[in-house]
């Protein structure tokens, strides 16, 4: 590490809170066996979730509030709840259950290793758009990330083969 920056506890436990999240959404979204369909199993993320933030919420521990003014939706101006309903729709709904369908097509390391890929176009949307060049840290983890997707997709094209 370089100059005032230090580690946070805090922010450490829920890295590793998000970690084992992860790791439980890949597992049970790649199952197959008797498995739930994939709107069912992100119709119960999601209640999970909103019930979590919910009670956080309630408790004080979240400050919310919530305004019912007008949206803007593709560049047009709507109605709060058309808005709402774009981001419960297209931003959610479609979003984890092609996400859950992925998984269970790729299986649970594959997808999860190439879920990473999310940070890597972050970067590069960042550089592209706001002109914030990543430095040799962020291109040597982006490195090891793509290196990472690729042995994992050769050990499942070789695990393939030894099957046969």
């Amino acid at each position: 590490m370089s100059g005032t920056s230090s580690l946070d506890p805090v922010g450490i436990l829920w890295g590793l809170g998000a970690a084992v999240g992860l790791t439980v959404y890949f597992f049970v979204s790649a199952r197959v066996d008797g498995a739930l369909p994939p709107i069912i199993l992100s119709a119960g993320g999601m209640l999970v979730g909103a019930v979590s933030l919910g009670l956080v919420g309630l408790f004080g521990i979240l400050p919310m509030h919530a305004e019912f003014g007008s949206g803007s939706l593709a560049g047009v101006k709507v109605p709060w709840w058309v808005a709402l309903l774009g981001l419960i729709l297209i931003a959610t709904v479609f979003s984890y259950t092609t996400g859950v369908m992925a998984a269970r097509a790729l299986g649970s390391k594959v997808a999860s290793f190439i879920s990473l890929t999310e940070v890597l176009f972050a970067v590069l949307w960042a550089w592209l758009l706001l002109s914030e060049l990543p430095g040799p840290v962020q291109l040597f983890g982006g490195l090891l990330i793509v290196l990472g997707v690729v042995l994992v997709r050769i050990d499942e094209l070789r695990s393939a083969r030894i099957r046969r």
